[in-house]
């Protein structure tokens, strides 16, 4: 889409390529910081992520009360 395109005059098939040019060019650049980080942004990004990752902790205690 050129900045000039109002996005309200776009066709919902326009719509979706737009999108889907927006995402895939995320992707190419997601690759391209792996590609220049020696490969390790998914193992980065999983040392960040904590020990538990989404697990529950034990602690957590699930109730409902009603009333």
């Amino acid at each position: 889409m050129r900045p000039i395109d109002d996005p309200s005059s776009l066709t919902p098939d326009e719509r979706l390529s737009e999108v889907a040019t927006i995402l895939a060019g995320g992707v190419l650049r997601l690759h391209a910081r792996a590609a220049l980080s020696g490969g390790n942004l998914g193992r980065e990004n999983s040392l960040n992520s904590g020990p538990a990752g989404l697990e529950v902790s034990e602690e957590t205690v699930l109730s409902v009360h009603s009333g």
